[in-house]
């Protein structure tokens, strides 16, 4: 046998073995650690912990739409009213009288602690203070989140919830219920911000799109909505909304930190033992499973490079100001940030003003429920068929029906026509919730796809820091000529318009497309060199 012959039978042989070798693995094809992750059991069960956590959180949030709503005051004392704005002129009167009737179709805090008509603001001024509870969360476990896990802040935001929920619902008078629901929004600021990077980073890279439409706050609108019908007074649905986190403390405990941030945080044996894990869970045949130490050594491989590409420390603590390092990531946090400020505001004033919209407060929010998951169901089916459907393309659709809308409204009040009208106008603002939400949640997956994984629970924390902002002005946008004396109908939604305009130019022409790119650990910022198109590694 000749010296060439003898080599190509070598080659031969070892070719056969490697074939052999990657039929029988799981690490075939594998060229990331995110090509790890599979949908199977654990996915399932980490997806609907997500999902129940997720209701808890918008239950939460939303419970001043229900409990802040104000009944028409009938009569008081002697005197009966032909309408609100009547009874309003002699509502000093009525302070006084110890009967007075109402039209609801809520009890809510407003009739029971009496915040009516110029007392109204002090109930929207404690739905601007609980959201100030929710950002200061939102940055402290975002910190957090980062520098201890995932997992143990969640447990912990997730039974505060549930203690302060109980405390809150038994409140005896406005200010204890303040009080309480604040330090609840704390930990339900913390928990929102975790849980969203949580998912991201332990579902396979293709289903990111799909899964966070699947898996949003839009069928929990409907849920709440359900449970408000059954429990029509807010002291009840604020129980009710405490012991939804139950279920969800349980299934935490079932399940694992990212292994995302153990390599991050260069832990790789015991982010090597969750995918291990993992595939126990899934029932992977031990034929199929990975090998230890090949999937250790490839870790290993990953961890290193991402180290030396970052040209940082493992372990290194990161901050805030980590977020102006590079003009990428500032670029894309500020608009990442002005996004879920802008979407929120818009949203969240819409649905706080959903008792001046005609119709049933319950059957306005079921059906902003229905829409925003039929369509976040459409945008998951066509952003998994289809690559061009992208992050941008999705957002943009979102804003120019969400802005077209706000325009035809804007027409109708202009021309004095919104009586005319009226059914229209409530198909258009709930169309807008539906469209706002969607742009909330590309927004969400953007932000994770962009920020590396040692910044990704603060980048996102600051996204939801803005989205309290405009959580906490949203209840007065509708209000404002309680404050400023003037009552021009327009100027809410022409506001409202500028903010929206301004969104849908900032996300389409400034940040980059992350639709199907994998995630990374470290800040890695690259520039352009002066006189050709070579790349220069501005390492953090």
């Amino acid at each position: 046998m000749t010296s060439s012959q003898k080599t190509e039978k070598c080659d031969n042989e070892e070719s056969l073995q490697i074939l052999e070798k990657t039929n029988t693995g799981t690490m075939y094809n594998t060229v990331h650690s995110d090509d790890l992750l599979k949908m199977g059991r654990y996915s399932i069960l980490l997806c609907i912990f997500v999902e129940v956590a997720m209701l808890s959180q918008l239950s939460n949030t939303m419970l001043m739409v229900y409990a802040g709503a104000a009944p028409t005051i009938k009569s008081c004392g002697n005197m009966t009213f032909s309408s609100n704005e009547e009874a309003c002129l002699h509502y000093s009167y009525c302070k006084e009288q110890k009967e007075m009737t109402f039209e609801r179709q809520f009890y809510g805090i407003t009739e029971q602690f009496k915040l009516l008509c110029e007392d109204a603001k002090l109930e929207k001024l404690g739905t601007s203070i609980q959201m100030l509870g929710v950002m200061l969360g939102c940055v402290v476990f975002g910190q957090i989140g980062d520098q201890y896990g995932r997992k143990t802040p969640m447990m912990f935001c997730l039974c505060m919830c549930f203690i302060f929920g109980i405390m809150s619902a038994l409140s005896a008078d406005f200010k204890k219920f303040t009080i309480f629901r604040t330090i609840l929004c704390f930990f339900n600021g913390g928990q929102s911000t975790i849980s969203v990077v949580y998912m991201i980073e332990n579902i396979p890279k293709r289903t990111r799109g799909y899964i966070s439409t699947l898996i949003s706050y839009s069928p929990n609108v409907i849920l709440l909505g359900i449970l408000a019908f059954f429990f029509q007074q807010w002291d009840r649905l604020a129980l009710v909304i405490s012991f939804l986190t139950v279920p969800a403390i349980i299934m935490l405990a079932f399940l694992h930190e990212s292994p995302r941030w153990l390599m991050q945080k260069g832990q790789i044996s015991h982010a090597k033992k969750v995918f291990l894990a993992i595939e126990k869970f899934d029932g992977v045949p031990a034929a199929k499973s990975l090998n230890e130490t090949e999937l250790e050594n490839f870790l290993e491989n990953e961890h290193d490079k991402q180290v030396a590409d970052g040209n940082t420390e493992v372990g290194k603590q990161h901050s805030f100001w980590h977020l102006f390092k590079t003009k990428e990531i500032m670029t894309g946090t500020f608009v990442i940030a002005f996004t879920f400020f802008a979407t929120t505001l818009i949203n969240y004033s819409i649905m706080f003003n959903l008792g001046a919209v005609a119709g049933s407060i319950y059957m306005n929010s079921i059906l902003i429920g229905l829409l925003r998951y039929s369509f976040s169901l459409f945008s998951g089916l066509l952003d998994y068929k289809f690559e061009k459907f992208d992050r941008k393309m999705c957002h943009g659709i979102c804003s120019v029906v969400t802005i077209s809308i706000i325009v035809a409204i804007i027409a109708f009040c202009l021309t004095d026509t919104t009586a005319t009208f009226s059914v229209l106008i409530r198909i258009g603002v709930l169309l807008s919730c539906a469209m706002t939400s969607q742009a909330i949640i590309v927004a969400s997956i953007a932000s994770n796809e962009l920020m590396p994984t040692a910044i990704r629970s603060i980048s996102y924390s600051t996204a939801q820091l803005c989205s309290r902002f405009g959580i906490v002005f949203a209840p007065h946008v509708f209000h404002l000529n309680l404050y400023t004396g003037i009552d021009f109908p327009v100027l809410p939604y022409a506001i409202l318009l500028a903010i929206g305009l301004a969104d849908f130019i900032f996300f389409r022409f400034l940040i980059p497309e992350t639709k199907n790119k994998p995630l990374e650990d470290f800040i890695v910022n690259r520039t352009k060199t002066i006189g050709n198109d070579e790349e220069e590694e501005d390492r953090v």
